[in-house]
């Protein structure tokens, strides 16, 4: 009998270190697709915050509004050539200088805003609005920029702008 107990406590252990190697690759796999996913979380965050970085560097600048387009939702609308300038300062503050073709009131039409962006959107709340606007950037260059934006009533605006 005293040599059936190491031959069973041997079985027994050889039992044990035959599932220990499963045990440790469930937990490789389990641990690879971990990182794995985490790789991936990573690379979609460098890449969005990437995106708004470069949108970010390129505003920062005085740019002329060569175009302003209003699209009424009952077909017609309305297009403003060289229709004032807009300027992003890197604190996140501007001001934007429209032309009397915009303000229709003959003279140009002055104002201070603070400004933000995503990879894909410039918001822009002016001190006298409660309301920000916000417009979706369809084009970005370092060079022109076009944007696109609606308002309450289902109108489209678009502005394109070159850099100054």
């Amino acid at each position: 009998m005293k040599n059936n107990i190491p031959v069973n406590g041997a079985s027994n252990s050889l039992q044990n270190s035959s599932l220990k190697p499963f045990k440790y690759i469930k937990s490789w796999v389990l641990s690879k697709n971990y990182i794995l996913l985490m790789l991936i979380a990573s690379a979609a965050l460098l890449s969005a915050c990437t995106a708004q970085s470069r949108l970010l560097s390129r505003l920062k600048t005085e740019w002329n509004i060569v175009e302003y387009e209003v699209r009424n939702n009952d077909g017609s609308g309305t297009t403003i050539e060289n229709a004032g300038t807009i300027t992003f300062n890197s604190n996140g503050q501007g001001s934007q200088s429209f032309t009397t073709s915009i303000t229709h009131t003959g003279q140009t039409a002055d104002s201070q805003f603070n400004w933000e962006n995503t990879a894909n959107t410039v918001t822009i709340r002016t001190t006298d609005n409660q309301q920000p606007r916000v417009w979706i950037v369809v084009n970005s260059s370092r060079t022109s920029q076009e944007w696109y934006s609606t308002d309450s009533a289902g109108n489209v605006q678009v502005m394109k702008l070159e850099r100054k």
